[in-house]
């Protein structure tokens, strides 16, 4: 086992779609999240953690970097991780670390490729990669193959609709058949048994990793892809809510059926939530499972064991569902646990604003590896230790799509402002209306605060482009 002047490993537990409130540290008594609870009670829960995009590549790309979407030029889904940009693995890895994904990394469009090619290495040494559960041939299916030969086409869940156009253009067939059609957000149940779900084969995987690993540091992505839909959650962890006690949405129940001219009734809205928080709880039980290893192998007191997301989920707020613009809370706000055994306090909730840029930083500051120039966040561990005044008076985001409009979209305590390229503008109270119910941009008695929310979203846009900077040659 390592002394306590070595290098710390660092895993990472990441979910896909996991708005805030849907853990059990985060207040919200209903959820069913014993063990992320306990890793609360280990570390710091931060509440007001933000991501920098509201949809999942340029969120993870941003997240993984250390970078602003724009400075890494994904700034919408579908657009290729360049690999030139340096990640928190490859900052590792030239720092002695052994590096490893397990599950989705999404640093790739997963709708036109096939599945069996090689995978970049984007800097790791060991990849197990399923951006969708069940639909493609790769490491999940191949996983529940081996476990069970008779299940893997009951862990499709269907094709993703651009990649059923895709298919349907290429004329392929590649696919494991029959691609069973996609759900929308009407839930249904998970038809294998519970040890096959996706969320399964990452801790699994996941275990192997840590197993196999020797004196050398190590840095594990381990990657979830639910709670994002479809919502397909096992009845074990289903049956754990009781759809009385699924809270609603704020404001007025207005989200519509997809497929019918009416709205949701209250019991559908529940039946949705409750899949869906379900879901999260299937993600729970197998994030037990590593953190149960990393004590078992002796591990726990020099990990730091980070859980966060990529973004939220409407789930029925603003008469929404999914993701993306102009970036609510329910959508930029996840739950972020950082754990470190003596370094950080155990139970402590830091409530000031930091955002996922932040965490590359942080982690490299805790492993004593050099700052490298291209980090565009700053280290979180003087706010860890304590520091209140390091907080982040903003946080930012950024969604560019070529063909659309573009949005920046800017936080403080007080207020949320969002603007696009066709000119349209939010602003919410935040402390009249935390639940952005009522727009206030139009308002007269507005003015002021929108000025200088105007204002400090056209810095915070300018700050967060790519720098160049020129070479001095002698």
């Amino acid at each position: 086992m390592r002394g306590p002047s070595s290098r710390p490993n660092i895993l990472i537990l990441h979910t896909d779609q996991h708005r805030y409130e849907a853990v059990g540290a985060a207040g919200s008594h209903f959820m069913h999240t014993p063990n992320l609870d306990r890793l609360a009670s280990r570390g710091a829960f931060l509440e007001r953690f933000y991501v920098q995009s509201p949809v999942c590549m340029p969120s993870r790309a941003s997240m993984l970097s250390g970078r602003y979407p724009n400075a890494t030029t994904v700034t919408t889904n579908g657009i290729p991780m360049p690999e030139s940009i340096r990640c928190i693995q490859h900052m590792l890895g030239d720092a002695g670390y052994f590096c490893g994904i397990v599950g989705k990394l999404h640093f790739l469009p997963h709708s036109a490729r096939d599945h069996r090619e090689p995978h970049p290495s984007y800097g790791f040494d060991h990849l197990q990669i399923s951006d969708e559960p069940g639909c493609y041939r790769d490491a999940y299916r191949e996983w529940v193959a081996q476990r069970d030969p008779s299940h893997p086409d009951t862990v499709n869940c269907g094709l993703p609709p651009a990649r059923a156009q895709w298919e349907r253009m290429m004329g392929w067939t590649g696919t494991m058949r029959p691609p069973a059609p996609r759900a929308d957000i009407a839930p249904g149940l998970f038809e294998a048994p519970d040890d096959l779900t996706n969320a399964a084969f990452v801790a699994d995987r996941s275990v192997q990793f840590l197993r196999e690993r020797g004196a050398q540091p190590f840095f594990l992505f381990s990657s979830f892809y639910h709670p994002h839909p479809p919502l397909l959650p096992t009845q074990s962890c289903l049956d754990l809510y009781d759809l009385d006690e699924i809270p609603l949405p704020p404001g007025d129940l207005k989200a519509r059926h997809r497929s019918e001219d009416r709205h949701l009734t209250v019991d559908e809205l529940r039946e949705i939530r409750r899949a869906y928080y379900a879901m999260v709880t299937d993600v729970d039980r197998n994030i037990g499972q590593i953190l149960d290893e990393l004590e078992e192998l002796g591990h726990a007191d020099n990990t730091i064991v980070v859980f966060t997301s990529d973004h939220g989920e409407y789930l029925g707020d603003h008469g929404r569902f999914g993701k993306g613009t102009p970036g609510n809370d329910c959508i930029m706000r996840v739950p972020c646990i950082i754990s470190r055994p003596e370094q950080i306090e155990a139970g402590s909730r830091i409530c000031g604003l930091v955002e996922a840029t932040d965490l590359v930083p942080t982690l490299l500051d805790y492993a004593g590896v050099v700052r490298e120039p291209s980090l565009q966040g700053r280290s979180m561990r003087p706010l860890l230790d304590g520091d209140m005044s390091a907080a982040r008076d903003s946080v930012y985001a950024e969604y560019a799509r070529p063909g659309h409009c573009n949005w920046v979209t800017v936080r403080t305590a007080e207020f949320l402002y969002a603007h696009n390229t066709s000119g349209e503008e939010v602003l919410f109270d935040l402390v009249a209306d935390p639940d952005e119910l009522t727009n206030i941009a139009s308002d007269s008695e507005s003015t002021q605060a929108l000025a200088e929310m105007r204002r400090l979203a056209l810095g915070r846009a300018l700050d967060a482009r790519p720098s160049v900077r020129p070479v001095a040659r002698y």
